[in-house]
């Protein structure tokens, strides 16, 4: 080994195999630390979206109490009078049980709705300080039932009276905790707020949720093989779960999730960034959380070996991509080292790029030779890791079922809408669809009849707005934004919609025949946010709704 050559090859060999391996483990190490990041964001975000379609519905019952607190705060004569006269009394609690009537007809899973004047204001022998409906299971009308006496009961009785004496004593409107309602046979959960009147508490008014339905929803949010959801407190114990029962704590099912116990009771926000890790029945789980509206909280499990499937193999293949690397460039070094010392450098800088996170290097040009094959295995591998990247980015922006945009999509879109709004340069429309009749076909057929319901519909508002983004941002509910051509011609698109809409009406099967609600809205100068336009659609889609149900 006199040569210069020959130490300059040998010098060129230990450097080769150190660069290699140095890169390919820093590769394997970010390769690794990536994919566990982008499984446990993708995690994350599938909590937050199923935790978002929930609260939407809690969202909904209370602004429809809010609306009616309002409502019965300003019509309410005063305090006095509502005391004293009877008469007055009667007819003010008249007035609000029609208007809390209309609001309950477009509020979805209410099965009570309540307003309950205090009884140092009525009288509780004649029952005229308020109303009561309930409606019990498979019962499509609410009845009128007899007014509790509140003054029968000791406050502490949460059974009967804790509607009454916890929003009064909080000062603020409250979620109760679920509970088991003898009368009527269900499990419900209570939305109340407290009235008052020039600063002195006159009552409640509140409204029941099935809670029944809320677990229905939550049992069928299953977005990996050995994933499942379920529903607890803040202090941990279980409202739902698919296995254990109702009262069951977190730390009766795993005792490392301590930590999970802790962070449910001081953690605020809609959920902790955090993965936690644990063991149930000898194998490795993760499991993540996100609060929801009415303070409950979303859990959402999957078995690790399941999310990080995808993360073994890459880890794998990384390797294997290293190891082979290595040994070609020590093959090619031996047979032509004053060759491949330049492209070979440039190669390395390009894989600390890579380890580094930049998967946009540019590599050098393959030349016909073995350093070209270590350059092409380097693109192939960095195309794999943008392909799965990008797959796993699919899945969190689209809808499983239809395959169209989902609510995180739009949550996107909206942000360019309004960067242009800002700018004065914004032209769109949005058009919103809530489609009818799927609680029926559900009921009747099944859910598998009803998900070939919600794709004919969205097959239909997707061919006929086939150069608009479609994006499914409910159950029911679709949002088409009309831009260029198609916002220009956004009136004859619609007509369109309801012609063919209208032919599948024809149809023998039920879950093919398409009929929806839509509201459209345009956006206007004075408009400072999409949101504002979104708005005006959804009331638009409403009254169309509120039209197709009493034209029949």
């Amino acid at each position: 080994m006199n040569s210069i050559r020959q130490k300059f090859t040998v010098l060129n060999l230990v450097i080769i195999f150190l660069c290699t391996f140095i890169v390919g483990g820093a590769g394997l190490w970010f390769t690794s630390r990536s994919q566990k990041e982008y499984s446990d964001e993708i995690l994350q975000l599938t909590c937050r979206q199923e935790s978002s379609f929930l609260n939407d519905e809690f969202t909904d019952i209370q602004r429809s109490i809010g609306i009616f607190a309002d409502q019965a705060t300003d019509r309410m004569p005063p305090v006095d009078v509502i005391r004293s006269n009877a008469a007055v009394r009667r007819q003010y609690v008249s007035e609000m049980e029609k208007l809390m009537g209309d609001i309950v007809r477009h509020s979805k899973g209410v099965v009570c709705y309540y307003l309950r004047i205090t009884p140092e204001l009525a009288d509780e022998v004649t029952g005229d300080g308020g109303f009561f409906y309930t409606k019990k299971k498979r019962v499509e009308t609410f009845i009128k039932q007899p007014l509790t006496k509140i003054l029968d009961f000791d406050p502490n009785d949460v059974e009967h009276v804790g509607w009454f004496y916890a929003p009064k004593a909080a000062g603020k409107p409250i979620w109760m905790e679920p509970y088991y309602n003898k009368n009527i046979d269900m499990d419900m959960i209570s939305y109340v707020t407290p009235l008052y009147k020039d600063g002195r508490f006159i009552g409640v008014v509140g409204m029941d949720m099935d809670f029944g339905l809320i677990v229905n929803d939550v049992s069928v949010i299953s977005p990996y093989k050995t994933g499942y959801t379920s529903l607890v407190s803040r202090e941990g114990k279980f409202y739902y779960h698919p296995v254990y029962n109702p009262g069951t704590t977190v730390l009766d099912y795993s005792k490392e999730l301590q930590e999970l116990v802790n962070d449910l009771k001081y953690y605020g926000g809609g959920g902790r960034p955090k993965t936690y890790s644990y063991m149930n029945k000898g194998k490795e789980k993760k499991l993540v959380f996100s609060r929801l509206q009415n303070d409950m909280v979303l859990l959402l499990s999957v078995e690790a070996n399941e999310i990080e499937a995808a993360q073994n193999s890459m880890f794998r293949i990384t390797a294997i991509t290293a190891i082979v690397m290595a040994l070609l460039a020590a093959i090619i070094n031996l047979i032509v080292s004053t060759r491949i010392t330049r492209p070979l450098k440039a190669l390395s800088q390009a894989a600390e790029q890579i380890a580094e996170g930049n998967l946009d290097v540019e590599l050098p040009r393959p030349t016909h030779d073995e350093v070209g094959v270590l350059t092409r295995s380097f693109d192939v591998t960095v195309q794999n890791l943008k392909k799965y990247i990008s797959g796993m980015r699919y899945k969190a922006y689209s809808d499983p079922l239809t395959h169209v945009k989902n609510k995180n999509a739009y949550e996107l879109e909206k942000e360019r809408l309004e960067r242009q709004m800002q700018m004065g340069d914004a032209k769109f429309a949005l058009l919103m669809l809530d489609t009818n009749d799927l609680k029926e076909i559900n009921d009747t057929y099944g859910h598998d009849h009803g998900d070939e319901y919600l794709l004919a519909c969205c097959q239909l508002i997707c061919r006929v707005f086939d150069h608009s983004p479609v994006f499914r941002i409910g159950g029911d509910e679709f949002l088409v934004l009309l831009e260029n051509e198609d916002y220009e011609h956004r009136e004859e698109l619609v007509e369109l919609f309801n012609r063919l809409a209208a032919k599948t009406l024809q149809e023998p099967r039920a879950w093919n025949r398409v009929s929806a609600a839509k509201g459209l809205a345009v956006c206007e100068p004075s408009d400072t946010s999409p949101e504002d336009v979104l708005r005006r659609a959804d009331h638009a889609m409403y009254q169309d709704k509120k039209a197709m149900k009493e034209n029949g």
